[in-house]
This record gives C-alpha cells, structure tokens and sequence, in this order.
C-alpha cells in the first residue's frame, strides 16, 4: 500500500511539473512547419502582375489577406485547392483580399486556372519568383493569413491550419 502511495504522489508531481512547463512556454498562436514563414514575420518586398496585369506588391496587402503559393503536377496541392477555393469564396476574404500564386507558365498551371480565376487573383510565376522569396515559400502548397501590416498571421501546408474562419 505505501508503494501504490508513493508512485501515485510521484505522478502528481510529474503531471504538476510538465503543466507548469507548458504554462511558462508563449503561445505562437499557430503550428510553425518546416519551410512556412512563421507567425508575426513580415513578408518580403515584392513585385508583380496578376493574370489581368493588375500590379501587386507589397503595400496591397492593405487588409487581411488569404495567400496560397501552388505548384502544378503536386498532389498535396491538388488535394488542397478545393478548401482554398471554399475559403478564398468566404465573406472573410472575397477575390481582392486572396492571392494565389502558382509556379510555371499559363500551360502547366493550367490545372488550376478554372477553380483559382474566380475567386482569387492569381500571379504566375516563373522566371521572376518574388513572391516567392517575399513568403519564403519552400514547401507546396503553402498558405498563409497576412494582416494589413504585411506580417504572417498564421501559415500552414493546408488551410485548416490558418484560422480562417477568425479572419472577418
């Protein structure tokens, strides 16, 4: 009986200690992933023209605005363009306050065309990645929250990491 006691008051004390710990660690306020640029980051300068020759850079992000950075021939990307586009579609957001930004030419990115020209204005990007470098995108898809002060809100490899419902 004094060894259950022991070991039961040996668990209170562990459980007690990792609480404590995770109290004094500070809340980031979303997943940090490996490649997406953390929350409260700011994005880079950029340059560059929508699909309709529109410019954008960095002062558009005037608002909260949803990104979403694709690449054709990715199934992870395919997987997610239908919750990007259902997200993208939202009060929240709306076609001027979401960005994607596919890889490549009209041809190969083609893929994507009919579901993201509706709801988004999309930049293509080839030759010229500032976008890009902006977000340093190293991972497809990425999407991010950003505020009107051009900083990351939140990040993730899918939609359902970003708080999107949160961004009206």
């Amino acid at each position: 009986m004094a060894l259950f006691g022991a070991l039961t008051l040996l668990n209170l004390l562990l459980t007690l200690g990792i609480i404590r710990r995770l109290r004094q660690r500070p809340a980031t306020g979303s997943a940090t992933y490996p490649g997406v640029l953390p929350s409260g980051s700011p994005v880079g300068d950029f340059a560059a023209r929508d699909l309709r020759q529109q410019p954008l850079s960095r002062a558009d992000l005037d608002g909260r605005t949803l990104v979403g950075f694709f690449s054709p021939g990715c199934d992870a990307c395919s997987e997610q363009l239908p919750a990007f586009v259902a997200a993208a579609r939202s009060a929240a957001f709306g076609p001027q306050r979401s960005w994607a930004v596919v890889t490549g030419d009209a041809e190969s990115a083609s893929q994507y065309l009919p579901s993201l020209e509706p709801v988004a204005r999309v930049v293509l990007q080839n030759e010229d990645d500032s976008l890009l470098s902006a977000f340093s995108v190293q991972a497809f898809p990425s999407f991010f929250v950003v505020d009107a002060t051009g900083r990351v809100v939140a990040g993730g490899v899918a939609v359902d990491d970003l708080p999107v419902a949160a961004a009206a």
